[in-house]
């Protein structure tokens, strides 16, 4: 009579880059010296002057440095962080879960009304209204932050800790850092929830681009009705 095997169970994926795992919590530690000195910074009365200059570009830049120093230390390829090819329909998944994601968003801000918190987007609004020129915060915020933003919160520290726990808890601590890094605490569910959304269609494509491109549109829209809330007071809701 022939044995028969026991069934296998199929391997757990395993994901692979070129930089240790001590690398994302250097990272980390690196990013979290730069939002003291934003946060110093902005305990100075300095927030509003650096959001209408080409400061800001630099600020943003600044989010790279980690990845700079680590990268130029293990002679890592830039090229590892998904700058590949991807599915369109990876896009069109994403946005679809946008929307599912900006009802639970919704919730929320509607629950900070209640309570009489200012959401984010009064903040935003607020920060329009103190700005002379919108221009740099609007130009930076639509495109350069989200360019820098999916290359270290996801190319970079996501696809590091999915190496290290696996891609759902990876998805949830690298949001939760991401959600942090915003330095405002009532932006911090919005921001995680967008944080594991983007994740995930990083995790579906091994690319950055469906993360920047989405990025943008949610940035796009975000301010574009931030500021014309201040242009039609009272017409608008934020």
């Amino acid at each position: 009579m022939e044995h028969q095997q026991p069934p296998t169970t199929p391997a757990s994926p395993v994901y692979s880059v070129p930089w240790k795992p001590i690398d994302n919590w250097i990272g980390l530690f690196l990013l979290a010296l730069i939002d003291i000195g934003l946060v110093t910074a902005a305990s100075k009365g300095l927030g509003a002057q650096v959001a209408q200059s080409a400061v800001l570009i630099l600020v943003q830049l600044a989010y790279l440095f980690p990845l700079i120093v680590i990268f130029a230390y293990r002679r890592v390829n830039p090229k590892s962080l998904g700058f590949g090819s991807f599915e369109w329909s990876t896009l069109g998944l994403g946005c679809g879960l946008l929307f599912v994601s900006y009802l639970v968003i919704l919730l929320h801000n509607g629950a900070l009304t209640l309570l009489g918190v200012e959401t984010q987007g009064d903040q935003i609004t607020q920060l329009f209204r103190a700005l002379e020129s919108p221009v740099w915060f609007v130009l930076v915020g639509v495109i350069l932050a989200p360019i820098v933003e999916e290359i270290f919160f996801r190319g970079f520290l996501f696809q590091g800790f999915r190496q290290s726990y696996g891609w759902v808890n990876g998805a949830l601590l690298s949001s939760a850092v991401f959600g942090l890094a915003h330095l405002d605490p009532v932006a911090f569910i919005p921001t995680f929830i967008l944080g594991v959304l983007l994740a995930y269609m990083y995790h579906r494509s091994n690319s950055v681009w469906p993360g920047i491109i989405l990025h943008i549109l949610v940035n796009a829209l975000g301010l574009c009705v931030a500021y014309a809330a201040t242009q039609m007071p009272g017409l608008i809701p934020v």
